[in-house]
């Protein structure tokens, strides 16, 4: 869904044996990325769980979706991305996004196993549990 992110690491992501997809038309820049539009709802991660449920997902199950700035204000688990490209800017908004999510897309079961997070929107569990073992 972010166009300048997929212009910056398109030939990196040609590394990755799974499926790749996009809302954003590249097909002509982007051999072997399929363009699949889905409600992003204003943040990748919302995004990644709408694509989840728009492929037929019945469960998604989210890890690393801690929805706060890291001990050190860091916005990302892998620093910041380089200039151009977002910076979790709008992590103020996450919480209503998120909120619009599990709304919805209530047929299907969201779980939050991330191991500390602030998000609230969809129920928490171990992912232990999830997995069943």
């Amino acid at each position: 869904m972010d166009r300048a992110w997929w212009l910056r690491y398109m030939a990196e992501t040609a590394l990755f044996e799974g499926g790749r997809y996009t809302s954003c038309n590249l097909a002509k820049r982007a051999p072997g990325v399929k363009r699949m539009p889905f409600e992003h709802f204003g943040n990748s991660g919302a995004g990644a769980i709408s694509l989840a449920a728009k492929a037929g997902a019945s469960r998604v199950v989210l890890l690393g979706y801690d929805c706060q700035r890291g001990p050190n204000g860091e916005a990302h688990h892998h620093g910041d991305h380089p200039k151009g490209l977002g910076n979790a800017g709008s992590l103020h908004k996450w919480a209503d996004q998120f909120g619009d999510v599990a709304r919805r897309l209530s047929g299907v079961d969201i779980v939050n196993c991330s191991r500390r997070t602030a998000l609230k929107a969809f129920r928490r569990d171990e992912l232990a549990n999830v997995l069943g073992s």
